[in-house]
């Protein structure tokens, strides 16, 4: 929604939800890298993480690398577990979850959003 992949106003169409790297996809050999996914309006680049269950530790991980670096920028979290789950299912069943869920993730993007420009 953030880098413009997927529309902020309406739910996306099948094929605008399959446009988004990593979809429907499992991505465990992906744990723990970021995978870059695009520049918002804001400038900031977005990334996604596989985190599993330890989202927790990664948010410390992410706060002491930007402490020890001073970067002083901050790391924002947008969390959809709500998509992780832990069986291969194809493209049609992650599709029927966003639909489910999209409202709640646009509400957690500008909540985000609205953090970044404070």
């Amino acid at each position: 929604m953030h880098v413009g992949i997927l529309p902020g106003e309406y739910v996306p169409t099948k094929e605008q939800a399959l446009m988004v790297p990593y979809f429907g996809r499992k991505y465990a050999s992906c744990y723990g890298l970021f995978i870059y996914i695009g520049i918002d309006e804001g400038y900031n680049e977005v990334y996604i993480l596989g985190a599993k269950n330890n989202i927790s530790v990664v948010k410390n991980e992410l706060a002491s690398v930007d402490d020890i670096l001073h970067m002083d920028e901050g790391v924002y979290y947008v969390d959809v577990r709500a998509f992780d789950i832990n069986i291969s299912l194809p493209a049609q069943f992650h599709y029927m979850l966003l639909k489910k869920h999209y409202s709640d993730i646009l509400k957690t993007v500008c909540n985000v959003k609205a953090q970044i420009l404070i």
